[in-house]
């Protein structure tokens, strides 16, 4: 019998209407739509994105497993508050893992067992964010670079760590630039010398860049930011039934 070729292009996925709920909700508070602190309304999201509760109580479910949302005793659904202590805890703990990611990518690629084309790939989606001008696509690749960095340091532990708590980096700094619109072009050269630093294998250099690029501007963002009682004013982004 001959057996089947399956040798096939492999197909592109399509995000599911829960992961288009879960963006949607992420991008709302980069907006400063949905302030920290806000209760989360199955209904009044329902009513927002024009989609049925169930994608939104995954997306729900999904946002509280990665500490976005916090399922608060006679409140319910709640974003995540930050304050100065919080923001300090996510912060300490993320350039703690960027600063061992550093390392190990310059030395996987000193061995020849990775390369920088991912950090490339992602250094010129932010170039095209920055034209855009657009702090939700600039927080996207600014995350999106910092994913490729982990991946490039091939330890999987790592970056299952990182992953978890990759929503919140992804917040915090969209309203970091939200806020600092000026900015995003200094923060794209941050990148590009972060890029140059792994490339030219200046590990040290690299590791000491990494903790005041990811605290930087971060707190200025958050200065003004109060929590609200609902979501009503989530402006509906139907991502489809």
């Amino acid at each position: 019998m001959t057996e089947p070729d399956l040798s096939l292009a492999p197909l592109e996925r399509s995000p599911t209407l829960t992961e288009k709920v879960t963006d949607a909700i992420v991008q709302a508070v980069m907006e400063r739509r949905i302030p920290f602190g806000s209760r989360l309304v199955e209904a009044e999201l329902s009513r927002a994105l024009n989609v049925s509760r169930v994608p939104i109580r995954e997306a729900l479910r999904l946002l509280e497993s990665q500490g976005v949302v916090v399922n608060t005793p006679y409140k319910g659904m709640c974003l995540m508050t930050v304050d100065e202590r919080k923001l300090d805890e996510i912060l300490s703990v993320r350039t703690l893992l960027e600063e061992r990611a550093v390392r190990l990518a310059i030395a996987r690629r000193a061995a020849g067992e990775a390369t920088s084309d991912e950090l490339r790939a992602a250094l010129a989606r932010m170039r095209a964010a920055v034209e855009a001008g657009s702090s939700a696509q600039m927080a996207a690749s600014d995350i999106g670079f910092h994913r490729a960095l982990l991946r490039m340091a091939g330890n999987e532990t790592l970056l299952a760590m990182w992953e978890i708590m990759a929503r919140q980096f992804q917040m915090i700094v969209g309203i970091a630039w939200h806020s600092l619109d000026t900015e995003r072009e200094r923060n794209y050269g941050d990148h590009e010398r972060l890029l140059e630093m792994i490339e030219a294998g200046q590990e040290a250099e690299a590791a000491r860049e990494i903790v005041p690029h990811i605290m930087e501007g971060v707190a200025v963002g958050l200065r003004d930011v109060a929590p609200a009682p609902s979501v009503t004013r989530l402006v509906p982004r139907a991502p489809g039934r």
